[in-house]
């Protein structure tokens, strides 16, 4: 009897072996991240033109930090100037036809070019009036094609058609609403709307597009939502506006009304961190791109504000700056991306 019970046992510890080993323990598959829409945006075909004020000249890069080509020379002490030099150019735009505009800070003028760096006008002279200019820091291109410039000495700004022709100005120096003291950025929207980083009375202006005021927002603080001398913005693809603060080392984010969102950066020579940042641009996929000024270099950062990358040292060559003052974005036909 016992060798029976010896071998019942053994049956079933067999049987029970092979429950167990019958049982296929599988590890649940990870789920893949979903990707966001801007993952694999191709940058080869976005280009960057920085205002390199410092070495009197505009370069410009894809929007992987590939440097193309530059253009321009140092200007002389005194006018007249002649075509193509520059003497601290502080903004630069690029219009729908691929012509580069240049706001030529040192020589209180403007300048156009072809495409390639090829010299076709220049409007203004040192003065106050309509085809007059004392110290224009920023220029932006209309969504119907006229430039806007910021004419930042002589607190105003100013419209012209493409081939330089004034049409409209607006603002005096002061405090008071659509008053300018020292505006130094300038942005638009597609609707026409006019954003005014209005540097020294520590606040941002709008205006529509025939330069009448409709509100502000802003007031001098190193607190969140106040500013310490903003020097640029940009309206971003979602509708809010970015705003750098050149004595504050931060970029802060508001809705179109004036209300705090959030707020990046700090002072410091680390990715992520700012040393005057003076001028900001958004590409249509939502990438930022900051001229970090002091630190000499370009700073860019994906559509939730995360570091990218960044090029740039202090030099004279290529790919290398002193001061860069101005950016400006364009791409390639059929880049950006379509409305769904």
């Amino acid at each position: 009897m016992a060798e029976d019970n010896e071998a019942l046992e053994d049956i079933e510890a067999e049987e029970t072996v092979g429950e167990s080993t019958a049982v296929e323990v599988r590890e649940p598959e990870p789920v893949p991240e979903e990707q966001p829409k801007w993952a694999d945006v191709d940058h080869s075909k976005l280009y960057v033109w920085v205002a390199d004020a410092g070495n009197d000249r505009i370069q410009k890069f894809d929007g992987n930090g590939r440097f193309l080509f530059e253009f321009g020379r140092p200007a002389g002490t005194r006018p007249p100037y002649r075509p193509s030099e520059f003497k601290g150019p502080f903004g630069v735009a690029v219009d729908k036809e691929g012509n580069i505009w240049v706001a030529d800070t040192g020589c209180h003028r403007i300048q156009k070019f072809e495409g390639d760096g090829d010299f076709i006008l220049e409007l203004g002279t040192e003065g106050y009036g309509q085809d007059k200019f004392y110290w224009p820091e920023a220029i932006a291109v209309e969504p119907m094609g006229t430039v806007i410039v910021a004419d930042t000495h002589n607190h105003c700004l100013k419209r012209y058609d493409e081939d330089g022709e004034f049409i409209l100005g607006f603002g005096f120096a002061g405090n008071f609403d659509g008053f300018m003291k020292f505006p130094s950025g300038v942005a638009t929207d597609a609707a026409g709307n006019i954003y005014v980083a209005d540097r020294d009375n520590q606040r941002i202006q709008i205006f529509n597009e025939d330069g009448q005021f409709l509100s502000k927002f802003g007031e001098y603080g190193f607190e969140e939502g106040r500013f310490n001398f903003p020097s640029d913005l940009t309206v971003r693809t979602d509708g809010t506006l970015l705003v750098a603060e050149k004595s504050q080392n931060r970029l802060q984010q508001f809705d179109r009304d004036g209300l705090f969102i959030a707020s990046f950066g700090e002072y410091g020579k680390r990715d992520g961190q700012f040393n005057c940042p003076m001028a900001i641009a958004e590409d249509p996929y939502g990438f930022v791109f900051v001229v970090d000024t002091l630190n000499n270099r370009i700073q860019k950062f994906d559509p939730d504000m995360n570091f990218v990358s960044k090029w740039g040292t202090i030099g004279k060559e290529e790919k290398q700056f002193q001061n860069p003052s101005g950016i400006w974005l364009s791409w390639e036909p059929d880049w950006e991306p379509k409305d769904e």
